[in-house]
């Protein structure tokens, strides 16, 4: 009976869950500035009209995270985690609706972070509701989070390293989660081995440049280099082989040429490699002495993160570009302790009785079986489950494709089934 009314609860909710994903994508939470203390506000507006009780908890003043605490009647808590911060928008000329207007068409909400991850959010929110007015058999806590396209530094990473995330399981809800047709759960999201390459030369007059050593010739000489790495077979457990061969089979679906199908098969066995930042010079008649290059190279959950940077060194290295190395880590994200502080990502098995609860959760909600598969991207759940130590899946309402691009949007489809599945869960685990 509870399932049933969460269900019929959900169906009923497709204006409002629409209307409160357009809300928060009106609120510019895109870094460098990433600031939530509006959207946080807005948030417990919401939550304040339906007396549902919450906290704000804050390191950075402007980047607070709040919390909706329902309770229940055991001590099996169970946590929903979710980002309301966003990438840039980029050129506004790209966009085809204004990216922070959350204009409402066809069954579509337009706007930066539609996608990733605010109709997740609002899907949550909804289902607080809903769930405020039952009688839950665990207590259920809701948090959505700062900080997290950075590391999560004010956000995720930051709650957990403080204590402030404790639960018994944890459903992020970032992420692809296929829809209604082809649904699926996150058993983890790959991590990072982020790498800064640097070039120092002399400088000097620009009508002179034999005078002077080329800091961005020296490192142009060396980026094409770094993507050798992209050859480098990894390691990884033995258990994750099901899952690699399933999330290729997801993401593969939607390679349309056979460039992307061949790209797709190596995903998950090599890691990916993409140049993103480059600076360098400060006039153009004067011939740099200092040049960068930033790599966002992505691995595997459980893969070697040393193992990779060791690598790289000796690419660089073996390049033999005089004044051109690697510079010391800056990593943001969260890493764990012990042997966890050296695996990429996090990831959970499918075997666990919290992955098939959460299945069943998502074939009550969709009518089909959801397939098991890793996450490209990264999610607070590298905090939850690495620092806080909280078995962590996933399940978000994002539309595969769109996430950190222009014309970013999310249907209202996806948005209701999402407050199905969030709802629901509760009432599926059985600890």
């Amino acid at each position: 009976m509870s399932i049933a009314k969460v269900f019929a609860e959900a169906d009923k909710a497709s204006k409002e869950v629409a209307e409160l994903t357009s809300g928060l994508v009106k609120f510019n939470s895109a870094h460098p500035e990433g600031r939530t203390d509006e959207i946080v506000s807005y948030i417990a507006e919401y939550l304040d009209k339906y007396g549902i009780e919450h906290e704000v908890h804050v390191t950075d003043p402007k980047k607070p995270n709040i919390v909706a605490k329902l309770p229940g009647k055991s001590n099996h808590k169970i946590l929903w985690v979710g980002h309301i911060d966003v990438v840039p928008e980029g050129k506004s000329e790209a966009w085809k609706y204004p990216a922070y207007q959350g204009i409402i068409k066809d069954g579509i909400v337009h706007g930066r972070g539609s996608s990733d991850m605010k109709g997740s959010d609002a899907a949550a929110m909804v289902s607080a509701r809903i769930l405020s007015k039952m009688r839950l058999p665990h207590p259920v806590e809701f948090w959505f989070t700062s900080d997290e396209e950075i590391g999560g530094g004010a956000g995720a990473k930051w709650l957990a390293e403080s204590g402030r995330l404790k639960g018994e399981v944890c459903v992020i809800g970032d992420g692809n989660g296929g829809g209604a047709e082809n649904p699926s759960i996150d058993l983890g999201c790959k991590g990072g081995a982020q790498t800064r390459l640097i070039a120092k030369g002399k400088t000097a007059h620009g009508s002179t440049p034999f005078l002077g050593d080329n800091a961005i010739t020296k490192l142009i000489k060396v980026i094409p280099e770094v993507y050798k790495i992209g050859n480098y077979k990894l390691a990884l457990p033995e258990d994750l082989n099901k899952p690699v061969r399933d999330s290729i089979k997801f993401y593969i679906g939607e390679a349309n040429t056979p460039e992307l199908k061949k790209a797709v098969r190596r995903l998950f066995n090599y890691p990916t490699v993409t140049c993103n930042i480059i600076n360098g010079g400060v006039k153009i008649n004067v011939v740099p002495d200092y040049a960068e290059a930033e790599f966002d190279i992505r691995l595997t959950p459980g893969a070697s993160v040393s193992a990779v940077k060791n690598e790289i060194e000796k690419i660089v290295k073996a390049a033999g570009v005089p004044g051109v190395e690697i510079a010391a880590s800056t990593e943001t994200h969260a890493r764990g302790s012990g042997k966890l502080a050296d695996q990429a990502g996090f990831y959970e098995s499918p075997d666990t009785v919290f992955a098939k609860q959460f299945s069943k959760t998502i074939k009550k909600a969709t009518g089909k079986r959801p397939g098991m598969k890793i996450l490209t991207g990264g999610t607070d759940g590298i905090s939850t489950s690495k620092i806080a130590g909280i078995p962590s899946l996933g399940y978000g309402t994002s539309i595969s494709g769109v996430a950190h691009q222009p014309n970013e949007y999310i249907t209202v489809e996806n948005l209701v089934l999402g407050v199905r599945i969030y709802g629901a869960f509760p009432y599926f685990y059985k600890p």
